[in-house]
């Protein structure tokens, strides 16, 4: 159903004018989706009944989205009203209300969208709290060909705007699952699918990442910037790796030393998933 609107005042325009992330959580759990690509996305997912859609709001010239595709009620709008009603300047034209699960998705829907034989580089997230990390990292794991994410019970909400937004709309393309810990299932993801974690930490006796022989199938484990991966989840990674500086770097500010550097949370995934990326296509042969 398509509705033109012209009155910023209307009620049926209601649903849009609180969206902010806790106003939406608390009004029967829904999301906030903006920008023509992103909706665009969010969009696609619906038709494969991976989300569902509450409504959409997009101005009349904006051109990537066909409102006769959307299966939900549109409301068409010019971008001024549009901005008026929201509170917000970014939406380029088309805002969508996401209805959450009941639920987020768990380790058996993952495992039921990664390849059951052949290379997967799963990124695992510990503690990591960053809602702009959080929405780098889904961009980068589509970018560069992983197989999704694990995210712990303390890493941030996917589905919080800002998240959505930063990630291009890749958190709905993306497969990914929530676990209460990442130790807690390491053991399932080997028995269920082959996939052995791998943690990448700045610890001085781990291997330097260019040096790794990495197993086929792995989970690669990115830590809090603050604490790093936590001691339970390393003892449960036999394999730990390193991303290295300059081979000059004063031996205090390198790993393990007392003032070492460290990289930002989603810096160090996309190192390293290139890195696993080469590997699969031979580059470091």
């Amino acid at each position: 159903m398509i509705i033109r609107i012209d009155d910023a005042e209307d009620a049926r325009l209601d649903r849009f004018r609180r969206i902010r992330d806790r106003d939406l959580r608390a009004d029967g759990g829904r999301f906030v989706v903006e920008s023509p690509r992103v909706v665009s996305r969010f969009l696609a997912a619906v038709d494969e009944n991976r989300s569902e859609v509450d409504a959409v709001l997009l101005a009349e010239d904006q051109r990537l989205i066909d409102p006769e595709s959307v299966p939900a009620p549109v409301m068409l709008a010019d971008r001024d009203l549009m901005t008026a009603v929201s509170g917000y300047h970014f939406h380029g034209g088309a805002i969508a209300i996401g209805r959450r699960p009941g639920r987020e998705p768990g380790l058996e829907s993952l495992l039921e969208r990664i390849p059951r034989t052949g290379a997967v580089t799963l990124i695992a997230l510990a503690g990591i709290t960053s809602m702009d990390n959080i929405g780098s990292i889904f961009r980068t794991v589509a970018a560069l060909g992983g197989s999704g994410l694990v995210l712990d019970g303390d890493a941030s909400d996917p589905m919080l705007r800002r998240t959505i937004r930063i990630s291009m709309g890749q958190v709905f393309r993306v497969p990914w699952a929530r676990v209460r810990t990442l130790e807690a299932v390491i053991p399932s993801l080997r028995a269920a699918a082959e996939i052995e974690p791998v943690a990448i930490e700045n610890l001085a006796d781990a291997t330097p990442l260019h040096r790794a022989v990495l197993p086929p199938r792995r989970m690669l484990v990115i830590g809090n910037e603050g604490h790093g991966v936590s001691a339970d989840t390393l003892d449960a990674c036999p394999t730990r790796l390193r991303i290295e500086g300059p081979p000059d770097l004063p031996a205090d500010e390198g790993p393990g030393g007392p003032d070492e550097r460290s990289l930002n949370a989603a810096t160090a995934a996309a190192i390293a998933l290139h890195a696993a990326m080469t590997r699969d296509a031979g580059g470091d042969d």
